[in-house]
């Protein structure tokens, strides 16, 4: 099992020097990877959930590249809709480039309709402008001479530089809890990201996910399921929480916010049933962590690191 934290980019703790203590200090306790999310406009009837707006992601992740040596970059997710694909192969290599290949690539069609609008992206048609999306990234990565001919987006006669450290390309992490989300992952990621699953919803996908792989004539055995939970240790059981971000088959009382015992359980539960990667929250996706200060992330990441991470 491998765990991933949130940087503070966004919301109550959002800082420069937040993101780089998060960084270094989670680097230091063992964690395979640091995260960032996306939204480039956020609607006030949104606020809310979001806050008002976040850092860059990408410059977010070439910041941590800079204060980091080992530790894993990763996007949790990119609204790919919204973000032009030339554009974003080209920002995406350049973090692989100067972390020396620590990119991992999470993408999803977004769920914000207002930041659509704003941005004047297509709305209606977000799912197959993501997965031709997906396909002009893998193409501009590879191509020896770029020649891409799509529905949504052409081009020819053009270089696509820099080239990503890693090849073929940085692995792409497909978002989402939808059927749908299933099947592009089974096309053509590494990896499915469902966002806040519950159990159940996780036994019935995580199957379908290996038959549809299996379909698209790809090894089964090689899709990873990469879950996304918020995450606090606490002294007592907490009571049902809601989330304030909807997902698809979320539970009432969330797994990683627990005691430390009831955690281990929680995570060896995810790991049984194939979950191979756990990115968590820990100021963002449930009300009782929206008061949450630097301070207190460090001290939990530092607690789960200490109390449930040296179990696994």
């Amino acid at each position: 099992m491998k765990f991933g934290i949130m940087l503070p980019h966004y919301r109550q703790v959002a800082s420069t020097e937040g993101i780089r203590r998060v960084a270094s200090e989670a680097e230091a306790m063992g964690y395979h990877s640091v995260w960032v999310s996306e939204h480039i406009a956020v609607p006030y009837d949104a606020e809310e959930r979001f806050g008002k707006g976040y850092y860059d992601p990408f410059t977010v992740l070439a910041y941590a590249a800079a204060v980091t040596e080992r530790v894993l970059l990763g996007t949790s997710i990119i609204v790919l809709p919204l973000r032009e694909p030339l554009h974003l192969a080209q920002v995406a290599a350049t973090v692989d480039q100067v972390s020396g290949g620590r990119l991992i690539l999470g993408v999803g069609v977004g769920s914000t309709e207002g930041e659509f609008r704003a941005l004047g992206a297509n709305w209606e048609e977000r799912g197959a402008v993501t997965d031709e999306a997906i396909q002009v990234l893998k193409h501009a990565w590879t191509a020896e001479r770029p020649d891409f001919r799509g529905r949504f987006r052409t081009f020819s006669d053009v270089n696509c530089y820099p080239q990503p450290v890693q090849k073929p390309h940085p692995p792409i992490w497909v978002g989402g809890g939808s059927a749908r989300s299933l099947r592009r992952a089974a096309e053509q990621g590494v990896a499915w990201h469902p966002s806040r699953p519950g159990f159940d919803h996780l036994a019935k996908s995580i199957p379908r996910l290996r038959e549809l792989t299996a379909r698209a004539g790809r090894d089964p055995a090689a899709m990873e399921v990469a879950v996304r939970h918020p995450m606090k240790i606490t002294d007592r059981p907490p009571g049902r929480m809601q989330a304030t971000t909807p997902s698809v088959g979320a539970p009432e009382v969330w797994p990683l916010v627990d005691t430390p015992g009831s955690v281990v359980e929680a995570v060896g539960r995810f790991q049984e049933m194939g979950v191979g990667y756990l990115v968590m929250d820990t100021f963002y996706s449930i009300p009782e962590l929206h008061d949450e200060t630097v301070d207190s992330v460090l001290s939990t990441v530092e607690r789960f690191a200490r109390e449930v991470m040296s179990q696994f």
